[in-house]
C-alpha cells in the first residue's frame, strides 16, 4: 500500500504527479488550489534537455551569488578600498569583457557550447570566488576582475544552449523559469546578513566566498554532464573543424557588417548598452549608498535582497501569465516607467528612513520582472540563428567597449555626489523606452507593408 501510496503522490516513471492531490479530501477548496497548483508549476516539469538542465542546476549558482553579492562592494570598502578603485575595477573587468566577448563567439563555434561554458563558468565564476576568498587589497580584487571579466565566452554558450533547439514562441517562459530559478536562491540571504551582523563583514564575507567556490564548481560540472550540445552547435563545429582561430576572427568583418546594417540588431545594441551601463552603476553602487548616505546598518542590505527577490518571485508566478497575454512591449515600457518612478523615490529617500527605501526596492523588483525576461526574449529574436554565438559575442564587446569608461566615470561622479549616479540611471531608462518604442513601430510598419 505505501508504495502505491507514494506513486500516487509524485507519481511514477513516466507518470503523473498531480494524482497525490486527490488525497486532500479534507480540504473543501482543494480542487482550485490543485489547479492553481498545476497551471504554475506544470510548465517548469514540461521543460526538457537543456532548458531543464540549466533551470534546476541554477539554484547551485544563485544561492552563492545572493549570499555574497549584496556585501561584495562592502567587502573591497572594509578592505581599504575607495570608490576611485571600486570604478578602475569595474573598467578593467569590462575591457577583459571586451577581449574575450571578441574570442568567445570564436571559441564557442570550434569548440562547442557545453565545452565553452564548462571552462569559461570556471575561470570566470569559481576561480574569482578563490581569490575573493582570500583577497588582502587592491591587487588581490583587480587579479579577480581579470579573470571575472572572461564571463562573456561562458555567457554565450549558457544562453546558446538555452535557446538554440527552443521553440521561437516558448523563450519568454524559459527566461521566466531562469529567473525564478534564481530567485528561489535568493531567500538564503539573511544568513549571511545574520552573521554579519553576529560577527564582522571581512571573516564573513571570506567563508561565503570559499563556500560559492565550492557550489558553484558543483553547479558547472553537473550542468556540463547532463547538458547535450545543440544543433547550431553540432553544426558550427563541423564547419570550423579545419578553421584556425585567426581566420574566424578575420571573419568578424562581415559579422560587423550585418550588426550595423540590420537595424533591429542596432536598436538591441543600443538597448543593452543602456541596459549594463545602468546595472553596472546601480549594482556596484547602490550598497554604498545605502549603508553610507541613508545610513542604514549593512546586515540590512541582505534583508533588501530577500524582499527583492521575494517581490519578484511572487510577480513572476501571480501574473506572468497574464502578462503574456499582453503585448511584449507594452510590459517593457510599464516596466521601464516603474523603474524611473523608482529611481525617483530612491533619490529623494532622506537618511535614516527605512519606508521609502522598501517602496523602491519593492518598485525596482516588479519593474525588473516585467523588463528582463522580455529584454532577453528581444535580443535572441532579433539575432540571425545562424550566426548567434558570432552577433552576440561581437554584440557584448561593442557594448562592453561602449559601457568601459562609465565605470571610471561613476566611480568619479560617486565621490562627488553617489545619488547622481541614480540620476543617470534615469536617463538611461528613458533610452531604453526610446529603443523599446522604435520596435514597437517597426512592428508596426512591418504590418502594413504585410
Amino acid at each position: 500500500m505505501c508504495p502505491n501510496f507514494f506513486q500516487k503522490v509524485f507519481g511514477g516513471v513516466g507518470g503523473e504527479a498531480s494524482d497525490g492531490f486527490n488525497y486532500l479530501v479534507l480540504i473543501p477548496w482543494r480542487p482550485t488550489i490543485k489547479r492553481l497548483i498545476s497551471k504554475t508549476f506544470a510548465p517548469l516539469f514540461a521543460l526538457r534537455g537543456n532548458p531543464r538542465v540549466a533551470v534546476f542546476t541554477e539554484p547551485l549558482w544563485g544561492i552563492p551569488y545572493n549570499l555574497y553579492f549584496p556585501f561584495l562592494t562592502l567587502f573591497m570598502f572594509s578592505l581599504g578600498l575607495e570608490d576611485a578603485d571600486i570604478g578602475i575595477l569595474l573598467s578593467v573587468g569590462l575591457i577583459v569583457q571586451m577581449t574575450t566577448g571578441v574570442l568567445g563567439g570564436v571559441i564557442n563555434d570550434k569548440f562547442g557550447r557545453r565545452r565553452s561554458m564548462l571552462v569559461g563558468d570556471i575561470v570566470s565564476w569559481a576561480v574569482p570566488c578563490l581569490i575573493w576568498a582570500l583577497a588582502q587589497d587592491f591587487r588581490w580584487f583587480l587579479v579577480a576582475a581579470v579573470f571575472h571579466g572572461m564571463f562573456p565566452t561562458s555567457a554565450n554558450a549558457w544562453e546558446s544552449l538555452l535557446v538554440e533547439d527552443a521553440e521561437p514562441d516558448s523563450i519568454v517562459k524559459l527566461f521566466n523559469w531562469v529567473y525564478i530559478a534564481g530567485l528561489l536562491a535568493v531567500f538564503v540571504t539573511p544568513i549571511a546578513g545574520y552573521f554579519i551582523f553576529e560577527f564582522s563583514l571581512v571573516p564573513v564575507m571570506r567563508v561565503i566566498l570559499g563556500f560559492s567556490f565550492v557550489s558553484m564548481m558543483a553547479k558547472f560540472i553537473i550542468h556540463f554532464y547532463y547538458a547535450t550540445e545543440t544543433r547550431q552547435g553540432l553544426i558550427r563545429m563541423k564547419e570550423t573543424a579545419n578553421v584556425s582561430v585567426l581566420t574566424m576572427l578575420l571573419e568578424y568583418k562581415g559579422v560587423l557588417r550585418q550588426i550595423f546594417t540590420t537595424t533591429a540588431t542596432r536598436r538591441v545594441l543600443l538597448l543593452i548598452i543602456a541596459l549594463n551601463i545602468q546595472m553596472m552603476v546601480a549594482g556596484s553602487f547602490f550598497s554604498i549608498f545605502v549603508t553610507q548616505d541613508l545610513a542604514l546598518p549593512e546586515h540590512h542590505l541582505a534583508n533588501f535582497n530577500v524582499l527583492r527577490g521575494a517581490v519578484m518571485l511572487a510577480f513572476f508566478l501571480v501574473f506572468q501569465r497574464l502578462l503574456d497575454m499582453i503585448a511584449m512591449h507594452k510590459v517593457m515600457i510599464a516596466g521601464l516607467v516603474v523603474y524611473i518612478v523608482a529611481y525617483i523615490l530612491l533619490i529623494f529617500t532622506p537618511a535614516g528612513l527605512m519606508f521609502p527605501l522598501l517602496i523602491f526596492i519593492v518598485m525596482d523588483a516588479c519593474a525588473a520582472a516585467m523588463f528582463l525576461p522580455r529584454r532577453d526574449t528581444m535580443v535572441v529574436n532579433n539575432i540571425n540563428p545562424a550566426e548567434r554565438a558570432r552577433i552576440r559575442g561581437m554584440l557584448m564587446v561593442i557594448m562592453l567597449g561602449a559601457a568601459s569608461p562609465f565605470g571610471y566615470l561613476a566611480g568619479l561622479v560617486a565621490g562627488f555626489d553617489r545619488r547622481l549616479l541614480f540620476a543617470g540611471c534615469i536617463l538611461l531608462f528613458m533610452v531604453m523606452g526610446a529603443v523599446v518604442l522604435m520596435e514597437v513601430a517597426r512592428g508596426k510598419k512591418i504590418e502594413v507593408m504585410g
